[in-house]
């Protein structure tokens, strides 16, 4: 009883109890043939090769064997790997803290992206899984991991001091891949304003989908809220002229649905791409209203979230 009335951390929503209950409700609220973190484990997602067997409608294409398959005889017949399953988890969350991501003013991403982390965090420590919290841009290669029910004093600490990356030219994933075994499931938290030179996210995707991991792309979509506090009144900044002087302008109805067509496909051509069947897309949508609480939309978010709700899904 003593962990359900522990309050809440200081700016952050949820309280241990809230995110208890949402690790329970995970388990219960899924329909029995949707697939979570811990069952595609159980399902044969592990380094120790167990057997050959036949495909059944629902198993990954990824595992099937085509070679096995080719030999079984006729062109219908397939044939998928079964593995040895690890029952631990490893939930790498990747947050991205570039410039951007301190848009809008009125509810960053930023904070939604670090509460978001922290929430994964606890929820996979109370589950008895590990956590690693990973700067996704800028800075050194910081990996750091959290495990139990409450993140560990050097996780909170990165999560509180989340600095703004430098909007270096390419992710930074190097240390993160090393650490990603097969079981592993990986979560990026990004608005998508970014570019990628050499295609090194895009490789990255496709990388770990062919290597049987399990990829969330939690894309926070602030658009909603920007675009109405543009409709309020000039806003952009143009220039500065050929006398040195900036002035604002106003975005009318047809130049937003230009900007926002752009925006999507900015975004959508950074991971489409590089779909393989291991990946989910999940868009947070922000809310049109500027003054709409930051704490509400969270919890809203957060506990509505199926996709999310799967990473803790132990049972069928």
């Amino acid at each position: 009883m003593r962990l359900w009335r522990r309050p809440a951390e200081p700016g952050f929503p949820l309280t241990a109890g809230e995110l208890e209950g949402y690790r329970l409700a995970a388990q219960r609220r899924l329909p029995a043939g949707q697939v979570g973190a811990h069952l595609r484990r159980r399902q044969g997602q592990s380094l120790e090769f167990r057997e050959y067997r036949a495909y059944v409608p629902g198993d990954d294409v990824r595992h099937v064997d085509w070679l096995a398959s080719a030999r079984c005889g006729r062109p219908q017949d397939y044939v998928v790997k079964t593995f040895a399953a690890e029952e631990r988890l490893t939930l790498a969350v990747s947050v991205d803290a570039r410039a951007t991501m301190a848009w809008p003013a009125a509810l960053p991403k930023r904070r939604v992206a670090a509460w978001l982390a922290r929430a994964l965090a606890t929820v996979a420590g109370l589950s008895g899984d590990r956590a690693l919290l990973h700067r996704l841009f800028g800075g050194p290669a910081a990996v750091v991991e959290s495990a139990g029910a409450v993140p560990s004093g050097a996780a909170r600490r990165w999560l509180d001091g989340l600095p703004a990356a430098t909007d270096p030219p390419r992710p930074n994933l190097d240390a993160l891949m090393a650490r990603l075994k097969p079981t592993a499931v990986w979560v990026v938290i990004t608005d998508l304003y970014f570019d990628d030179p050499g295609g090194a996210f895009a490789r990255a995707l496709a990388r770990l989908q062919e290597g049987h991991r399990w990829i969330v792309l939690v894309e926070l979509d602030s658009w909603p809220m920007e675009r109405a506090l543009l409709d309020r009144g000039p806003a952009l900044v143009a220039g500065p002229d050929r006398a040195g002087r900036r002035s604002r302008v106003a975005l009318d109805a047809a130049q937003a649905e230009r900007v926002e067509a752009d925006i999507r496909r900015h975004t959508e051509g950074l991971w489409q791409p590089a779909r393989r069947g291991g990946l989910t897309h999940v868009r947070w949508s922000w809310p049109a209203d500027p003054a709409a609480d930051a704490g509400d939309f969270f919890r809203r978010a957060f506990t509505g979230d199926r996709d999310l709700q799967r990473l803790f899904r132990r049972t069928a």
